[in-house]
């Protein structure tokens, strides 16, 4: 599959911009025993900013068009080998007597990527038909997904008891930006029309509706638009996918690109993986120094967000070790060069 210079920089840059969000937004404070906590809590007003760190619709918008030529195996391998440490690190986090409860936040936090790249797995699976249905009917084929999101989201606000209809809306909502995508590859979208639409419809649901203004998880929130999706963040999602239509479409289909932006582009699944377990292996490492600015201190101020930037390079180099460790064998048989999502 020929590479697109596009393509690798709307991945780059939404996997980039997505994790480096997460260590922005997440916290593992130590000052009253270890639980998981977020700047976001103290700081409601910051809510906001998380529509510029909420991603993820480009990675799956971006993936779309990938796989609208050819489609690449799921990566089960990176996921299982995922799997297999976190139980290794489960039993070590129990030996060294940490509670239950705390093992549960711990590990709940460091799988919160499993909400999109299960779904995100899903999709890329059945790709073939989903480009055969978008061949047919066109960027249409994403209302499907849309109306269904739409459903169960007056369901489970109309009746509270039918709140687990929710994790339907775990792949529903995403497969509509990777249709989308697939639709985008065939000229048959408007950039335009997505970002003032969706952008409109998304401040519509928050200013109007029960849907709260944070685009990211926000532990103890009575709700989340994130887990599970809501249509506030699909509606939020398809003016990404507009924007992003529209700088793809000032970038063209050129081939060339700079190595940083392919290197980060075929690694997006793991580093999207990984990205947490970085985190809670930092400050997990340094729990015994108590408190310890900016990584394990309260966030519950603007200062802590300041120092919180500059745990980012230790966290960055923390995840690229991560990767090299847990990077499966290459096979015997090299295969064609393609993008590795």
């Amino acid at each position: 599959m020929q590479r697109e210079q596009r393509i690798d920089v709307l991945l780059a840059t939404s996997i980039t911009t997505g994790v480096l969000g997460q260590w922005l937004v997440t916290s593992y404070d130590v000052a009253d025993g270890l639980h998981v906590a977020s700047p976001l809590m103290a700081l409601p007003e910051w809510a906001p900013a998380t529509w510029l760190l909420q991603t993820l619709p480009v990675f799956f918008f971006a993936s779309g068009y990938a796989h609208g030529q050819s489609s690449s195996p799921p990566r089960l391998r990176k996921m299982l080998i995922f799997l297999l440490a976190w139980t290794a690190g489960t039993a070590v986090l129990s030996v060294n007597g940490f509670s239950l409860a705390t093992i549960g936040e711990i590990v709940g936090t460091a799988f919160q990527p499993l909400w999109f790249l299960v779904p995100y797995l899903l999709l890329t699976a059945i790709s073939p038909w989903l480009r055969r249905a978008v061949l047919r009917y066109g960027w249409t084929t994403a209302l499907v997904p849309a109306v269904c999101v739409a459903l169960v989201d007056f369901v489970r606000f109309t009746w509270p008891s039918s709140g687990w209809l929710g994790y339907v809306n775990a792949v529903s909502a995403w497969a509509v930006p990777f249709l989308l995508g697939l639709a985008w590859r065939q000229g048959r979208i408007n950039g335009a029309w997505l970002l003032g639409g969706g952008g409109m419809l998304a401040a519509a649901l928050i200013a109007l509706g029960d849907y709260p203004t944070s685009m990211v998880d926000v532990p103890g929130a009575p709700m989340s638009n994130v887990a599970p999706p809501t249509a506030a963040l699909l509606a939020f999602g398809c003016a990404q996918c507009g924007l992003a239509a529209l700088a793809g479409d000032r970038l063209g289909r050129r081939t060339a690109g700079s190595r940083i932006t392919v290197v980060i582009s075929d690694a997006a699944f793991p580093l999207f993986l990984w990205h947490q377990t970085a985190l809670a292996l930092i400050s997990l490492v340094t729990v015994r120094l108590g408190p310890v600015a900016g990584l394990t201190s309260p966030p519950t101020s603007a200062t802590w967000l300041t120092l919180r930037l500059a745990w980012m390079p230790v966290c960055a180099m923390t995840l690229i070790g991560l990767l090299v460790l847990t990077r499966p064998a290459n096979p015997r048989r090299r295969l064609p060069r393609g993008r590795r999502l």
